[in-house]
């Protein structure tokens, strides 16, 4: 039986008697929290740490500089995958990731200088020595790489990630690939309001490669602390990178050695002061760091080196370098002006080398004078690097550089003693709608060429008299998003450590699809890379060894979308074997994929 209710507008039954709760039921308002109680405090931006005096380059076209987020859509896993893209460059290494890295300028492997936020990192390794292992070089600390192409010299200009939010920032990188290749990354950077600042970040790295040996594993940890304000900053910095490397085995059956197993520690540390702003008016800064390299390898005793052909061993090492930079100078508009002394202390030596540069640019151009009186190196360089810019369509450039050895009596005995020599760099480019089609001669002096004896002793010494050498290239975007990037080079003859045809060649698609995604939250590359190079002598005192000419191909995709972004990319698509350095075969086809992921808290 159903029972109709009449029930008053309140929502009460028609009739019903109201009940009053007791007391203790009845609620009592609370008055809102006030605002600044709930309030989440805004993101500011603080002063940023300060930065060494970089200069400017003064290429044709896009310029050989890379900021935080280019530099990993690259796809460069290390420092010398990117100075690989530069003309005149050659890079070598013996496998995939954890083997050693070089790279020659013009032939020769000595040319290259690596800047670590001021600091010139030296090669403090024996068993590379005199050369650096560009593989010790963290790729993922950084923020910013800038190259200045002398004639005949590659200045690296590295800065090391900092971070100017009071927001707090963190991101993971997760990575796996081919060959056992595992990598992760970890981030943590905020600041205060004070100005305070504190960062800390972590990469593990593994791979193996079973049929052709020389795989490894490093752990690098980067922290930083200190204070920055608007005219001034302090703060102290360091890196450690711990790597192993197993045994790569030669596939020589006559004369080549193998490279045996590694362990070792790099050490960078450094306290830094800045007065004033490098970029505008007066500054300056004082820098004191620290470099160590120590050696933790098995030792191998001479009859296994005999026995398993292996290249010499080295005595257990530790070694290290104190190393003070002070500098200042002036900015103002199109001027820059800048002096500084380098002293470096090993073993109860010093060696400074004072340095000075002088800057103009504006919309016609840029000149650069660089000089400097090297005690460490005994040589005294002096360097001119200019473009003009007549009309917008077109562009000329160019750079010279001479090198004079002080007192051969003073030299180290384990100094290569250099001649004087010159070098010199002409190129002239014109626009062509978009891209820039450009041209250039080098000319390069007689130079003694220092080997690669990391891969086999056998490398020694040699000299080798003037080369010259032709390139050309188109540079640019193309056609909206569509950009190129091509380079090719042939020198005059074949030489030591340089192919005497090479090339590179990128094309890609980088766009943001802002009439689908007008808020920015999507990001696309997709990028396929050509690397040819014809055939390379490595001399020995008893004759040439060849590495054969290749031609590799290689694909990027990244897409992201917020702050993710995921990343895929094949080298040597078609599983080429093929050599870099005699006797060492390279990976075939290497697949590696994984996210890189950005979180504001």
């Amino acid at each position: 039986m159903a029972t109709a209710v009449a029930v008053a507008p309140g929502g009460r039954p028609a009739g019903a008697q109201e009940v009053v709760p007791p007391a203790s039921e009845i609620p009592i308002p609370v008055p809102p929290a006030s605002d600044t109680a709930t309030a989440v405090r805004a993101d500011t931006i603080q002063p940023p740490f300060g930065r060494a005096f970089g200069p400017r380059t003064a290429d044709i076209g896009p310029q050989y500089e890379w900021n935080r987020e280019e530099m990993f859509a690259s796809g460069a896993l290390t420092v010398a995958d990117l100075l690989e893209r530069v003309p005149g460059i050659t890079g070598f290494r013996s496998g995939w990731l954890a083997s050693p890295k070089f790279v020659a300028m013009n032939g020769d492997l000595g040319r290259t200088r690596i800047f670590y936020d001021g600091v010139e990192i030296d090669n403090l390794d024996p068993r590379s020595a005199p050369l650096l292992d560009l593989t010790t070089i963290e790729i993922w600390t950084l923020e910013n790489v800038r190259i200045e192409r002398g004639a005949n010299e590659l200045r690296v200009h590295l800065e090391s990630w900092t971070t100017e939010h009071t927001d707090s920032f963190t991101r993971t990188d997760v990575f796996t690939g081919d060959e056992n290749t595992n990598l992760y990354r970890g981030f943590f950077g905020k600041r205060y309001r004070s100005g305070v600042g504190i960062q800390a970040g972590a990469q593990q790295f593994s791979t193996r490669a079973a049929r052709l040996g020389g795989g490894g594993d490093a752990l690098s940890l980067m922290g930083r602390f200190g204070i920055a304000r608007r005219l001034w900053s302090l703060d102290a910095y360091g890196v450690r990178r711990s790597g192993s490397r197993t045994e790569q085995t030669t596939f020589s059956v006559t004369d080549g050695l193998s490279i045996p197993e590694y362990d070792g520690n790099h050490d960078l540390a450094y306290v830094r002061g800045v007065l004033g702003n490098a970029s505008d008016g007066p500054w300056a800064q004082l820098i004191a760091s620290y470099l160590r390299f120590a050696d933790r390898s098995k030792h191998i005793t001479e009859a296994e080196v005999l026995s398993r052909r292996l290249v010499a061993d080295t005595t257990d090492t530790t070694t290290s370098q104190y190393q003070y930079l002070a500098a200042a100078g002036f900015a103002r508009g199109p001027l820059r002006v800048s002096v500084e002394n380098r002293i470096r202390s090993i073993e109860d030596e010093q060696y400074n080398t004072p340095a000075g540069r002088f800057e103009i640019a504006n919309r016609i151009g840029i000149v650069s004078v660089f000089a400097e009186s090297n005690e460490y190196i005994k040589a005294t360089r002096a360097e001119v690097i200019g473009r003009l810019n007549p009309v917008s369509f077109l562009s000329i450039a160019g750079a010279y550089t001479t090198s004079s050895p002080h007192d051969p009596d003073t030299l180290r005995p384990q100094l290569l003693i250099q001649p004087k020599w010159t070098a010199a760099r002409i190129e002239a480019g014109i626009r062509l709608f978009n891209p820039w089609i450009i041209g250039g001669l080098i000319t390069r002096d007689t130079a003694i060429l220092a080997g690669p004896m990391m891969f086999d002793t056998a490398y020694a010494p040699v000299s080798t008299g003037r080369r010259q050498g032709f390139y050309a290239g188109v540079r640019g975007k193309l056609f909206r998003d569509l950009n190129v990037d091509v380079v090719a080079t042939r020198w005059d003859s074949a030489g030591f450590y340089q192919p005497r045809e090479q090339a590179r060649a990128e094309l890609n698609l980088t766009t943001r699809w802002l009439s689908r995604f007008p808020s920015g939250n999507f990001g696309l590359k997709t990028a396929f890379v050509y690397d040819y190079r014809g055939d390379v002598s490595f001399p020995t005192a008893v004759g040439n060894r060849t590495a054969p000419s290749s031609g590799i191909m290689s694909g990027l995709l990244e897409i992201r979308i917020l702050q993710g972004v995921l990343s895929y990319q094949v080298r040597n698509i078609a599983s080429r074997n093929y050599q870099i350095i005699p006797d060492f075969y390279m990976p075939r086809t290497i697949n590696i994929y994984g996210i890189r992921w950005d979180f504001w808290n």
